[in-house]
């Protein structure tokens, strides 16, 4: 018996389909199951409030809506150097602020000596006028010695004062002999 060419054709196509049909059959179950895998994976670890989890490799891996704010923990790329930047501009304002109140503090400072400064001036201006001067006191002087003077010389005048002088310092010698 002779065999058809075309019975055997037949037969290989058939075979052939068969094993497309089942090839893609199970390579969509593959399919099927990488992408369940990839979706139980994020399930599997627990991500922390910024949405990563560490995987097995110890890197992080942070989905979609991501966010800062776990340090110390895996956070999105570009946190820490956020968080460094932060940091700084804190330290500039209060350096800043430090060194405006240590310049308000030395102003008050240098505005209260000025204000003790002429105080003490007003003070020994107010003492040196209620001073008199030298000249002034000589002169008051002069005019103390010149009344005094001119006292002596209305009691020498007076002649009654001179005979009562007299007769008093008669009366003195009679009584010391």
């Amino acid at each position: 018996m002779k065999r058809r060419p075309m019975e055997n054709t037949w037969k290989k196509l058939l075979v052939v389909a068969a094993m497309a049909a089942a090839s893609s059959v199970l390579g969509a179950g593959r399919a099927m199951a990488r992408t369940e895998d990839h979706k139980a994976k994020p399930e599997a670890h627990k991500t922390n409030a910024c949405g990563c989890y560490q995987n097995i490799a110890g890197e992080c891996i942070c989905g979609r809506p991501s966010k800062c704010g776990c340090p110390e923990e895996c956070e999105p790329k570009g946190c820490s150097e956020k968080r460094q930047k932060e940091l700084e501009k804190e330290i500039q304002a209060e350096t800043k602020k430090a060194e405006e109140a240590d310049r308000k503090r030395r102003e008050e400072a240098a505005a209260k000596a000025k204000a003790e400064a002429e105080a003490e001036a007003a003070k020994l201006a107010e003492d040196e006028s209620d001073e008199p001067s030298a000249d002034e006191a000589n002169a008051a002087a002069a005019k103390d010695k010149d009344k005094a003077k001119k006292k002596d010389k209305v009691k020498r005048k007076d002649p009654k004062d001179q005979k009562d002088k007299k007769e008093d310092t008669k009366e003195d010698k009679k009584e010391a002999k």
